[in-house]
């Protein structure tokens, strides 16, 4: 793997923590944060200076997409008001206009629901100390194609993003001067069951003897390995269709060390959660937590 710089390390955490929802972040023991920095490297590179890859060398960025933003294709019951600490704002035209999760502060623009312009979805995230706006292109469904996200201090990271033909994310890339980095999604009956990582590393998924539906087009995207960047655009009905099951086990294998997290979620008489209880587990440290949601 690349060598990079210790002092960038604590932005890269930040970064790529264990859960969403503007709790307190717990050090899920040193293995599993030593995990998350790398896999953070591999998919958000950490660095003081703006991506420099030949341009002749990267894939085509596209235009600006021609799809229309609906999160009713992610969200058929609708759009969770609370998930954890992030709360969601929409607005009359049924699209999120803006949430918060603790200190950080996240607003939407749809530029393409009125007129050309740069990108079809433009995010401003503010949160101490780290600014960035993220210029999203999308497909012809309405999802994220390609993303530019521009730091206040300069950084700049792109991403490409790829579906399955159930409109399931299926791998992400990421370009850099640091390097490339990629996630690919194993499906199986819908549900997303491993994934493959470089930087190397890998995560298993299992739903259960009897898989609970996921009525409420739920995803944590932490437990699949991806930032809250990505966490608060999937509330924005940005990033593709969920899995159709709730996840009940994730393992983890990094540099010859293990994790696993233990799901338990509680189901309303609609068929929606209202709560996830996460047992995290490695060889010499646990932890539970609870996250909440409010529909």
């Amino acid at each position: 793997m690349t060598e990079f710089d210790n002092s960038l390390a604590p932005r890269c955490i930040y970064k790529c923590p264990f859960e969403t929802g503007g709790r307190q972040k717990h050090v899920k023991g040193m293995k599993f944060l030593k995990f998350l920095v790398v896999l953070t490297i591999g998919i958000t590179c950490c660095m003081n200076f703006t991506s420099c890859s030949n341009e002749e060398d990267e894939p085509d960025s596209g235009v600006v997409g021609n799809g229309t933003v609906n999160p009713a294709t992610v969200f058929a019951n609708g759009i969770p008001q609370k998930v954890g600490g992030m709360n969601l704002t929409v607005n009359s035209d049924g699209l999120v206009s803006a949430l918060t999760d603790g200190s950080v502060k996240v607003t939407f623009e749809y530029p393409c629901m009125s007129r050309a312009d740069e990108a079809d979805v433009i995010i401003n995230v503010s949160e101490p100390e780290l600014e960035r706006t993220v210029y999203v292109t999308l497909n012809d469904l309405g999802y994220s194609k390609y993303w530019k996200r521009v730091y206040d201090d300069g950084v700049v990271d792109e991403y490409w993003f790829e579906y399955n033909s159930d409109n399931q994310l299926k791998k992400i890339k990421v370009q850099t001067c640091e390097g490339n980095g990629t996630v690919e999604y194993i499906y199986e009956k819908g549900n997303i069951i491993g994934m493959n990582m470089t930087p190397a590393g890998t995560m298993k998924i299992s739903y259960g003897s009897t898989p609970i539906k996921n009525n409420g087009g739920v995803m944590i995207l932490t437990m699949f390995g991806i930032d809250d960047d990505m966490q608060y655009s999937y509330y924005a009905g940005l990033l593709g269709k969920s899995t159709v099951s709730l996840p009940a086990k994730k393992e983890g294998y990094f540099d010859g060390e293990s994790f696993s997290e233990d799901y338990t979620w509680s189901i309303n008489d609609k068929g929606l959660p209202t709560k996830l209880t996460t047992k995290y587990t490695d060889s010499d440290y646990s932890d539970t937590e609870d996250m909440y949601f409010v529909w």
